[in-house]
Formats: structure tokens, C-alpha cells, sequence
């Protein structure tokens, strides 16, 4: 009797051992795959912050590119003239050339694409209007597509007549309502300054309009005495030679 008694209790003395240890599997386990939730939930945080960064950063960078040159003065177009190349030039002072905008200006050719033309165009102009202004100049001029011009307010910047050899982007041709243009070869596409300094009042349109008019009356006249010489020259020739 005293034997199964020793052996009952040992019996459950192993049960309530076995129990603990399958609680003790049961809890480890439990821990693991909490441990692993919490790794999973970590890393698919930390991938949806790399997309939102990349997705913040290509929007930023879509934006940057989409993004239109201003320049930091304002400029308005003159037009299309043209440049024979003589001595006596529209525009006395070369500025600079962009050797970005052109490989050889003086041929009227691009340099790489059209769309680097077309992002390089806006800026070279802008460059030219600073350097004219920095210079005492108001008006400028874009020829040879990458050569900047300039001379005084008064430059006859007209003087060789009106030209069509002007283009805007994508080396189209310049229209009225293009927003930039250069002129190729033999020709410069003029603007000014809009600066208050460098704008004539409308006393001084008057002075000067009276100024033009007043000489082309004395040269009118200088004309007419000529003529007037030439015709007493013959008549007096005449009347000698009866």
C-alpha cells in the first residue's frame, strides 16, 4: 500500500512538471512570433517612408524641371533687324558669346539639342539684358544666335533695315508673339531694358522728333542749293558758249 502511494504522487509530481514546461514552450513561442510581428510591422514602416521619400523627392524634381526661367529684369522686344557687317555696325559693342548656345555662332548653328537651345535661350538673354544695362545701355541685341550686342540709346540699330532671319525656340520662326528670339546670321533680334533711367520722357520724344525733323530740313536745303549751283553752271556755260 505504502509502494502505490509513493508511486501516485511521483506520477503527479512529473504531470505538474510537464504542464509547466508546455506553458513555458507555449509563452516562448508567443513571444517569438510577437517579436516577428513587431520586425514585419518595422520594415514595411521603414519601406512605405522610402517610397514617400522617393515619391517626394521625384515630385520635387518633376517640379524643378517644370519649372520656367524669370529673369530679374524686364526686357521687351524691339524686332527683327538686319546686320550687313559693315564697319559701321547697328550695334558697336560685342558683349559676349554662350559657347553653350552654340558650338560656332558665326555659322547659325546649334549646339546638342533643341532642348538645350531651348533652356539656354531665356537665360542668355537675360545675361545679355545685365550685361547692356551693367554697361550704361538700355537696348541690346541676340545675333549669330549666341553673341550679345549692345550700344548707346540713340544706336540706329535699324539702320540696315528690318530682317526675317530671326527664330525662337526649336529654331522656329519668330513671330509677334514669340516670347524670345535671336537673330542668326546677319541679323539681330533687339530689345530694351524697361528701366525708368534708360526711358525717355515724352518732352524729350518731342526734342528729339524736332531735332530729326530740323535736320532733315537743312538737308533738304543743302540739296536744293546744289541743284540750284548746277543749273547756274549749265546756264552759264550755255550763255558763253552763244
Amino acid at each position: 500500500m505504502g509502494k502505490l502511494v509513493w508511486i501516485l504522487l511521483l506520477g503527479f509530481c512529473l504531470l505538474v512538471v510537464n504542464a509547466d514546461t508546455e506553458k513555458d514552450k507555449e509563452e516562448e513561442s508567443s513571444d517569438d512570433d510577437a517579436a516577428e510581428e513587431d520586425s514585419d510591422a518595422g520594415s514595411g514602416a521603414e519601406e512605405d517612408a522610402e517610397n514617400t521619400d522617393a515619391g517626394d523627392a521625384g515630385e520635387a524634381e518633376e517640379a524643378g524641371e517644370t519649372k520656367e526661367f524669370q529673369c530679374n529684369l524686364k526686357y521687351k522686344r524691339i524686332g527683327c533687324y538686319a546686320d550687313k557687317g559693315k564697319k559701321d555696325k547697328p550695334l558697336v559693342s560685342f558683349m559676349e558669346s554662350d559657347e553653350d548656345l552654340s558650338a560656332n555662332a558665326k555659322r547659325g548653328k546649334i549646339k546638342g539639342s533643341l532642348d538645350k537651345f531651348n533652356g539656354e535661350l531665356p537665360k542668355f538673354a537675360c545675361k545679355c539684358a545685365n550685361d547692356a544695362i551693367n554697361s550704361g545701355n538700355a537696348i541690346f541685341g541676340l545675333q549669330n544666335l549666341a553673341e550679345c550686342w549692345s550700344g548707346p540709346d540713340d544706336s540706329k540699330y535699324d539702320k540696315d533695315g528690318p530682317s526675317e532671319e530671326c527664330v525662337t525656340f526649336d529654331m522656329a520662326k519668330c513671330e509677334d508673339n514669340s516670347e524670345v528670339c535671336a537673330g542668326k546670321k546677319h541679323a539681330n533680334f533687339m530689345y530694351y531694358v524697361d528701366s525708368p533711367e534708360h526711358t525717355k520722357t515724352a518732352d524729350e520724344v518731342k526734342e528729339e522728333l524736332a531735332e530729326e525733323a530740323k535736320k532733315e530740313e537743312e538737308s533738304k536745303k543743302k540739296e536744293q542749293k546744289k541743284k540750284l549751283k548746277k543749273k547756274k553752271g549749265k546756264k552759264s556755260k550755255k550763255a558763253k558758249k552763244e
